[in-house]
């Protein structure tokens, strides 16, 4: 798989374990840009998820936080923890 259709399977799949405990996610899906996925945080604000590529793995960004994107679950559940407080 080329890097863009590995981030953007990545995100689908930490899309999908959120939605499981649940928390509404958006992915978007750019013309000429790399996709990405966003959750509703407080106050109805979105807050962005990036897929990077780094060190040899996969690291999804969020709110200044690096979450190991070989364990989505885990993300998923430090996401869905931060955007519920």
């Amino acid at each position: 798989m080329m890097p863009s259709e590995i981030r953007y399977a990545l995100l689908v799949h930490l899309a999908w374990e959120l939605r499981t405990i649940p928390v509404s996610s958006w992915l978007v899906v750019p013309y000429c840009a790399e996709p990405v996925l966003y959750v509703a945080g407080g106050n109805g604000r979105k807050d962005a998820i990036l897929a990077v590529q780094r060190n040899g793995g996969w690291w999804l960004l969020w709110r200044g936080a690096e979450l190991d994107g070989r364990q989505l679950g885990i993300a998923a559940r430090h996401i869905a923890t931060a955007v519920a407080a």
